[in-house]
């Protein structure tokens, strides 16, 4: 087992290339760089906070775990954060991340070539937030992904992608949208996918990555879509056999 722990204010890199790795970085303060490249089974775990100092943020993490395992965590607040996150596995994937604060990002890619699951959960406190997902089963009839994101306040975006056309199965794909002016984009390509896509507050969309339409393709799949309040739009298209789509809109 290899363990790093470090607490910094300033730039850093980490970079493991064993089995069974695990990193903990703490940051506090303005303009911090992460870094972290693992191979193996990996664990990784990171805080990036303003500091006692009164830091604004600006603070960004760049995260690659490659292995039979992998585990993600990360922490920011403030404004204009960044999390950026690969992981590419023949074991199980999880990535975690929360932000709190205004124009902080998530993107994230997965992809699993064993059929095992990869699994994100995102979470966004504050205003004109966004988060992307790419998620990939590589391996037809096996595993599946599953997608959380929650943001809460006004202005957010969540995108989600997940599976394609020769082995995207059984994944799954949730949004959360709580406040304003919010938009939620959407692609699925598979079997037995299931999105529920969920927004409360005013003038929210729901829509493709690309374009107008939220899309979801194959056989057996699963949408439903809720939007309370007022002024909403949902735009939605299914194609393939077997599928189910259920849209509420209002109070």
């Amino acid at each position: 087992m290899k363990k790093i722990f470090l607490s910094l204010a300033a730039a850093c890199a980490i970079t493991t290339a064993f089995a069974q790795n695990q990193a903990t970085l703490d940051q506090s303060g303005t303009s911090q760089q992460a870094t972290i490249k693992q191979a193996g089974q990996n664990q990784a775990l990171v805080t990036q906070n303003n500091g006692s100092a009164g830091g604004t943020g600006s603070n960004s993490l760049t995260s690659s775990q490659a292995g039979s395992g992998n585990y993600l965590r990360s922490t920011q607040s403030g404004t204009t954060n960044s999390a950026s996150f690969t992981q590419q596995l023949q074991g199980s994937s999880y990535a975690y991340s929360t932000q709190t604060g205004t124009s902080n990002k998530i993107t994230s890619d997965q992809a699993s070539y064993s059929g095992s699951a990869a699994t994100a959960t995102f979470t966004q406190s504050g205003t004109s937030n966004e988060a992307t997902l790419s998620q990939a089963d590589n391996v037809s009839g096996q595993g599946g992904t599953y997608a959380t994101f929650t943001q809460t306040g006004d202005k957010n975006v969540a995108s989600i992608k997940q599976g394609d056309a020769k082995t995207g199965d059984g994944n799954t794909a949730t949004i959360t949208q709580k406040g304003n002016m919010n938009t939620a984009k959407l692609e699925q390509t598979g079997v037995l996918l299931t999105a529920d896509l969920s927004q409360v507050g005013n003038n929210n969309v729901i829509k493709g990555l690309s374009g107008d339409v939220a899309i979801q393709n194959g056989m057996s799949n699963s949408l439903t879509i809720s939007q309370n309040s007022n002024f909403n739009t949902a735009s939605v298209g299914q194609s393939g056999m077997g599928n189910m789509g259920t849209i509420q809109q209002g109070n």
